[in-house]
């Protein structure tokens, strides 16, 4: 698509999409540009009708969409990859405005949407073929309908493009409930998406939590993919319960990193921390645990600090920043609890001041804690901000139970210069993804999700389509 046909989208006006149609709301909320403190746009709180009518839509829009041979679903697709990519800056802007990325982050996650998607494309629904004297077994995988994806603030785009590809690849309708602390970019990209999908197959609904209990209970949605906190996939799976919803949950995690003695310090200190750091800890699989070998405890603690110390700290279009705020005010009080606690406790800070100072947005400068104990919050808990600690070890055995010793498991990484060596040790962490050599980098080529109460199934990857599809099984017994 050349610029000149390029479709126009206002991005200062945003509505819910059901069955293709922009819809407002009597009640609105609004999210806070976490820079600047100020307030965003109005957007809409859906209702309950709002959902029945998305999903009757859905329901409407689907059978056709299941019987689209996969090739044509993927031309649609692309086309959307085209269309997308024309309005690519304005959505830079627009996510960087919501949740206070630096503007090259931000630009990362957009290129994310195009490569995810196309990813997707390539891939095809698996299947399998059984033969014997007496039948023939085809195991096939039909779409499962209607599904819900329920989008956190930390990654609007990415997140909602990787539930919203492989369930429309494999023959589903989607409607997306975007978070309240960022509705912006979903809004903007279903209704964007109607100028390539036909009306209902792909649907938003935004508005309060009450909106996502009552996707979870709704009797025409056959899925709901959820990605948030614990306690609230918790509500989620009890709440799909009573119809026997599929849910593919993906948590919190506490995820821990090992050093071991071998590394090169210099250059695998200043990693660790951006796996600390990145997003300003906003990642469900930052490093939230630092375990280093106690021969290299010192010097590897003083280049982690030397090099957290020369982060840049902004708002989106101030200079090169590495971060920006904590995306919303619930989430810097939660944030500045951990500083508190472990100001109380007596911690040592090796870098970062015990007291968060005051600013019109929800900065935080990235803070290490220096060998807080086991029992501490700060080790036993995931702040999703910017402050880790570190902890020596001395033996391999006793570290990588303590790594383990979490009621959560989503990723791990292990660094080390002898990779066999590392690889084992990774092959040992209870971690839905483990890193070895590389701070947390999900890709969509691999399924993610996570061990224990990190979540339940996963998604992405060739694997992660069946997680949008019900196994079929035709058994053809010969004449």
């Amino acid at each position: 698509m050349s610029p000149s046909k390029v479709s126009t989208l206002d991005f200062e006006k945003f509505y819910n999409t059901v069955n293709g149609q922009q819809r407002g709301s009597k009640n609105i909320h609004h999210g806070v540009n976490p820079a600047t403190g100020q307030e965003l746009w109005d957007v809409p709180i859906g209702t309950s009708q709002d959902l029945d009518d998305a999903v009757a839509a859905a329901q409407k829009a689907f059978p056709a969409w299941r019987d689209t041979p996969i090739e044509k679903r993927k031309e649609y697709l692309m086309k959307f990859v085209d269309l997308f990519q024309a309005h690519a800056d304005d959505f830079t802007t627009l996510l960087c405005k919501e949740s206070g990325k630096p503007r090259k982050f931000a630009a990362m996650e957009i290129g994310g949407v195009a490569g995810f998607t196309q990813y997707h494309c390539s891939l095809e629904i698996p299947e399998e073929k059984f033969d014997d004297d007496e039948k023939t077994v085809y195991t096939e995988y039909t779409p499962l309908g209607v599904c819900a994806g329920i989008i956190p603030w930390n990654f609007p785009l990415i997140l909602s493009v990787g539930k919203i590809a492989p369930a429309l690849l494999t023959g589903n309708a989607m409607i997306i409930k975007p978070s309240p602390f960022t509705p912006y970019t979903g809004l903007k990209l279903v209704e964007l998406m109607q100028q390539i999908f036909p009306p209902g197959l792909i649907q938003a609904v935004g508005g309060n939590n009450e909106l996502g209990a009552d996707m979870t209970k709704h009797a025409g949605i056959a899925k709901i993919s959820f990605t948030g906190s614990i306690a609230t996939g918790k509500k989620v799976m009890e709440a799909s319960a009573s119809t026997l919803k599929r849910v593919t949950l993906e948590l919190g995690g506490n995820d821990a990193s090992i050093i071991l003695p071998d590394v090169d310090v210099k250059k695998v200190a200043p990693e660790v921390v951006q796996g600390a750091f990145q997003n300003s800890g906003q990642v469900c699989v930052a490093t939230k645990r630092i375990y280093i070998h106690e021969s290299i405890y010192t010097e590897f603690l003083q280049e982690m600090v030397n090099f957290t110390k020369s982060i840049k700290v902004g708002a989106p279009d101030d200079g090169d920043n590495m971060l920006g705020p904590i995306q919303n005010s619930m989430q810097y009080e939660k944030v500045k609890g951990f500083f508190a606690d472990s100001k109380a406790k007596g911690y040592k800070f090796a870098v970062g001041e015990p007291d968060v100072a005051a600013s019109k947005g929800f900065f935080i400068q990235p803070t290490i804690i220096d060998n807080p104990p086991n029992d501490s919050r700060i080790v036993a808990e995931e702040p999703f901000g910017p402050i880790v600690p570190t902890q020596p070890w001395s033996d391999l055995d006793e570290v990588i139970a303590r790594a383990n010793d979490t009621v959560t498991g989503l990723g791990a990484c292990v660094w080390g210069k002898d990779v066999e060596k590392a690889s084992k040790v990774a092959r040992r962490l209870e971690a839905g993804s483990v890193f070895v050599n590389s701070w947390e980098k999900p890709t969509p080529q691999a399924i993610f999700g996570g061990h224990k109460e990190s979540g339940i199934g996963g998604e992405w990857g060739k694997t992660g389509l069946l997680a949008f599809m019900n196994a079929h099984v035709i058994h053809v017994y010969k004449n």
